[in-house]
């Protein structure tokens, strides 16, 4: 699951649902180089997350040391 993102940010179930069922979904190399083809990194710009939430972020997080 390395090329995978869940979002649950969701109020419905059946949305939920649906999210959780992506999952699933497997992506093949070309399948992959296709839509970086259509959507190449370089013309996507801006935050990623809202900016109320960003002292949330993982960015901020104090992850403790690893024993």
């Amino acid at each position: 699951m390395s090329n995978c993102s869940l979002n649950l940010g969701t109020t419905k179930l059946k949305n939920f649902d649906d999210n959780i069922e992506a999952v699933k979904v497997k992506l093949s190399k070309e399948d992959l180089k296709e839509i970086s083809a259509a959507v190449p990194a370089g013309e996507v710009a801006g935050s990623r997350i809202i900016g109320i939430l960003e002292p949330y972020s993982w960015r901020v997080a104090n992850t403790p040391p690893q024993k």
